[in-house]
């Protein structure tokens, strides 16, 4: 049997191959019957193992929860000490679905991803989003995360994507190491507790997972066993050259080598440099009082406040805030029936409340707005604190009023003894609190605070404290409380920049209204009327604007139930119809500051409100006294930070109503201010989430709807992008030679096919498929197309050379995006 000729090659008889670019579909495919060329034999007889090596679905998915695993624990590292638990949870579901879904995905498309070349950009790609999208995020949202945490999350985004492609043997090992570093990585930086049950669990999957894809591989490893002498050495000599020179730098002390890597890793000792992002330091930024838990130094700012000066009083404070009361009239003072025990300490009482400062008059000297005064009032902060807002904390109770001043009421004692209780951490504390009996409290809340600049021993805390502590304070001695609640340390003053746990209850005050407790106590006090001794909370000045106030009252809640919806009646009242303006004083010669600004101006500052709430409510028998303090406000959180700074312009003024078993109610009477409610359930929370998102997308709107008239067009258009980018890509190649020029038109022609709704068969090649109905008016260009490929892939070096690539442009203008998908809407259109 003689061999047929054949051109260009010798080639056993009878043979020809078909040759397929990507065949199993998604790629173009051309085939031609050309004959064999004669392969060499390989270098050795060894059998040889598939390549790329395909893991077993088990083994994949023992990787995906080891990967998964690790990236919870980064998450929950790199959130701690934030209190937004539920973004946290949040995250980490979004992370399981993603990569549990898009494991699914891929396993389903093995066969063709699995030697695929779009895999290693699409991993570059999720390596470097985090390094991409941290820059808009520190310019638009004034947020970023340090250096190491950034770099940690581009490693567990590399992971995630490396165990979502893990079907490749060495995409999982790769995975699984990175998956132990991040793992050790959270451990030296991060002291919850909460990481060792997931630490615990990851290191069991770990071992698993080596364990099986050792047996899984045993095989595979036995065929590949080869000596490799001479890379193992030169892997070596590589990896030990850095080690010397390295060593040789050190030897002439401080140099750039040396200076470049001080500082490289956390722990280090850093570079000196300040960071507003960073994580850590050496405890002297401005991030300094950040801290409310593990608290380990405190120090002052170099620039801090009132440094030169003595700190300033709450007296002060509040007359800076409010301006200083005017010198009152002779005459002023008005009458205020009490009874005959209270009336032999009355002028004892006011005469010490004046000499130390304690008084707060109404009617205070209008003085002329400064610009320089505004901007020092929100300087200097008076105390900062972490923990949720808006927040009143308190610091004097106001119990004895003349009409025209506030005082505070006769020293009570505290109705209980100090008693310290000890926690796993720290010593408390503990204020027992008679008002649990009412059934008003829902739970309780924490907080830290530090003192910066204010004078006294006084602890700003909020209402109801349950317990306070301060670290190495173990004796219940160095604390005094008060009979109104009032908690501060046995000395003269708090040491600047202490930290003050305190744990508060939480009113429950949707249950007020239906409090039967409440109510039942209203009713009596209210049946009492005038019959009743007057007590220091019930006590007013008598006069006729003292009649209209009270008249006021009545209106305000006619056809009400008495008890708390009367008390909810006067404060809608008081923030529906004035405003709050601390430009605005009560003018000096007046009698009745309230009955002007209940009657007139309806404008002024917080302390008109409050005493207005409080002279209305003991108008109508409900026991009232007004206190001041600070307001810690929602805006001013530091997210960075973590903290709220309290300055003197949060000087503020309210009411507390009395409702039994020594317990005072917040009653908020001024707009603008909000009271500290239970903390927020599942369904609530994700409701402020998306009240966050919603602000956020109304404050950055106008970048918003840029991004989405950009994804829309994208989306639209989203094949003719395609297109032009592999058109691209294809031009590129003008300058490689004909034949890979021939075979890039090819692949460019089944990608257009593709985006124009032809898209090839399995297995079909491009010559075949060029016979379908459809493409019968490009029925010719695809042929030569296909045939051209062919003769690029298979054909003698010498007749590969004479490829026409004038030919090739041709072709390609030809067969163009628009005439393909011409030819498809045509087809659509006949079949529809």
């Amino acid at each position: 049997m003689t061999k047929p000729k054949t051109h260009g090659s010798d080639s056993t008889a009878g043979t020809a191959c078909s040759i397929g670019f990507l065949t199993s579909g998604g790629g173009p495919v051309m085939s031609r019957e050309v004959p064999s060329r004669k392969l060499k034999p390989p270098a050795t007889n060894r059998p040889r193992a598939a390549d790329p090596a395909i893991a077993s679905l088990r083994l994949h998915a023992i990787c995906v929860v080891m990967s998964l695993l690790s990236a919870f624990i980064f998450t929950l590292t790199e959130h701690e000490g934030h209190e937004n638990s539920l973004w946290c949870a949040l995250e980490i579901v979004m992370q399981t679905l993603v990569v549990v879904m898009t494991t699914f995905h891929f396993r389903r498309r093995i066969a063709v991803l699995h030697e695929s070349s779009v895999i290693l950009p699409m991993l570059l790609m999720v390596a470097s989003l985090s390094l991409i999208c941290e820059p808009f995020q520190r310019l638009l949202l004034g947020n970023g995360h340090a250096f190491e945490i950034l770099i940690m999350h581009s490693c567990c985004n590399l992971m995630l994507a490396l165990a979502v492609c893990g079907f490749r043997l060495s995409f999982q090992r790769l995975a699984a190491l990175i998956s132990v570093f991040m793992t050790i990585f959270c451990c030296t930086i991060s002291n919850a507790t909460r990481l060792i049950p997931l630490i615990a669990l990851f290191s069991i999957t770990a071992i698993v997972w080596l364990v099986a894809s050792w047996w899984e591989t045993v095989d595979r490893r036995v065929l590949e066993a080869e000596s490799t002498g001479l890379p193992l050495k030169m892997l070596a000599a590589v990896a030990a050259l850095p080690v010397f020179i390295l060593a040789a730098a050190s030897g002439y002390g401080a140099n750039s080598i040396t200076t470049a890597l001080r500082g490289f890793v956390p722990s280090s000792g850093g570079t000196g440099e300040y960071s507003l992002h960073s994580r850590g330091g050496v405890n002297d930024g401005d991030a300094l009082v950040a801290g409310d838990r593990n608290i380990k130094s405190f120090a002052p700012l170099e620039d801090a406040p009132f440094l030169d000066s003595e700190k300033p009083s709450l007296y002060d404070v509040f007359n800076d805030t409010f301006d200083q009361p005017a010198r009152k009239n002779v005459g002023q003072e008005r009458a205020i029936p009490l009874p005959a025990n209270l009336l032999k300490h009355l002028h004892q009482v006011m005469a010490e409340a004046r000499q130390a400062g304690r008084e707060f008059s109404l009617i205070r000297d209008e003085q002329k707005t400064d610009g320089k005064r505004i901007h020092d009032l929100q300087t200097h902060a008076i105390f900062y604190l972490a923990g949720r807002t808006p927040l009143h904390l308190r610091m004097e109770v106001y119990e004895l009023f003349d009409g025209i001043s506030w005082m505070p009421g006769p020293p009570k004692p505290s109705p209980h003894a100090l008693t310290m209780g000890q926690t796993a951490e720290s010593d408390w504390l503990v204020i027992p609190q008679l008002g649990q009996v009412l059934d008003i409290f829902s739970s309780t809340t924490a907080h830290s605070i530090k003192v910066a600049n204010l004078e006294g021993s006084l602890i700003p805390v909020p209402a109801h404290p349950a317990g306070v502590s301060i670290d190495k304070v173990d004796r219940a001695d160095m604390y005094r409380i008060d009979g109104n609640g009032l908690v501060s340390l046995n000395r003269k003053s708090i040491p600047p920049m202490t930290p003050v746990s305190v744990v508060s209850h939480c009113v429950d005050w949707e249950t007020l209204n239906g409090n039967p407790q409440i109510s039942l106590l209203h009713s009596i006090l209210r049946r009492r009327g005038s019959q009743s001794p007057k007590t220091i909370n019930t006590s007013l000045p008598v006069g006729q604007d003292m009649d209209e106030i009270r008249q006021l009252a009545e209106s305000w809640t006619s056809g009400l139930p008495q008890g708390w919806r009367q008390i909810e009646s006067i404060t809608i009242n008081l923030r529906g119809r004035c405003v709050v303006d601390r430009s605005i004083h009560a003018s000096p010669g007046t009698s009745s500051p309230i009955n002007e600004f209940l009657f007139e101006t309806r404008r002024g500052p917080e302390y008109l409100f409050a005493s207005s709430a409080a002279v209305m409510l003991r108008s109508l028998g409900y026991p009232a006294r007004v206190v001041s303090g600070f307001y810690a406000r929602p805006d001013k959180y530091d997210a960075h930070k973590r903290h709220t700074v309290v300055d003197a312009s949060d000087a503020h003024f309210w009411c507390e109503v009395f409702v039994g078993a020594s317990t005072w109610l917040t009653v908020e009477p001024s707009p603008g201010y909000e009271v500290l409610g239970p903390p927020s359930g599942l369904l609530e929370r994700l409701a402020e989430l998306l009240r966050a998102v919603w602000q956020l997308m109304v404050q950055h709107r106008v970048l918003l709807l840029a991004v989405i008239v950009l994804a829309t067009s994208a989306f639209t258009w989203r094949h003719s992008l395609q297109n032009a980018l592999l058109t691209l890509r294809w031009k590129l190649a003008r300058r490689k030679s004909p034949r890979q020029k021939a075979v890039s038109l090819a692949i460019l022609i089944d990608h257009r096919l593709r985006l124009s709704g032809m898209a090839r068969g399995s297995g079909t090649t491009l010559n075949r498929w060029a016979r379908q109905q459809i493409l019968e008016p490009v029925r010719s260009q695809l042929t030569r197309v296909a045939a051209m490929a062919d003769q690029a892939a298979f054909g003698h070096p010498d007749v590969v050379t004479q490829l026409n690539t004038t030919e090739l442009d041709q072709l390609a203008v030809h067969l163009s995006f628009q005439r393909l998908r011409s030819l498809a809407s045509k087809n659509s259109k006949l079949t529809t």
